[in-house]
């Protein structure tokens, strides 16, 4: 009884050590860890594809600014070293600037068509 117990809370430790190694881990790259790429190489965990995939601009500024906090908070903590962390401060700063200024280029043109189409109608209304 004793040695069935010894092994059921082993099992139980067991479980509880390893479970983050190999919980589903989302691919949206709403998660990404700063780690390394075996040379030493800081990466952001996200892949090359993904990286690629066409996104909204703002969906791209949100992405680029959850990854800034995330690297922010692995830094404070001490999980990363400073030169990764500049590195990887630097790319998402980066990423977020791109994104916002595709951004505000689409509000633009936005506005210019708006103001186009407008002027359009007050010529056509002036030529009836």
């Amino acid at each position: 009884m004793a040695l069935a117990v010894t092994v059921l809370l082993g099992m139980i430790a067991l479980v509880f050590v390893l479970y983050p190694l190999f919980r589903y881990v989302p691919a949206d790259g709403a998660m990404n860890c700063a780690a390394t790429d075996g040379v030493g190489n800081a990466t952001d965990g996200v892949d090359d594809a993904q990286e690629h995939t066409i996104k909204s601009p703002t969906e791209q500024e949100q992405q680029a600014r959850a990854a800034l906090q995330e690297v922010e908070l692995d830094y404070q903590l001490g999980n990363i070293a400073e030169p990764d962390y500049r590195s990887l401060r630097e790319r998402y700063m980066r990423k977020a600037l791109v994104a916002l200024k595709a951004r505000y280029e689409q509000e633009l043109d936005a506005e210019i068509e708006e103001q186009l189409r407008k002027l359009k109608e007050q010529d056509k209304d002036e030529a009836e």
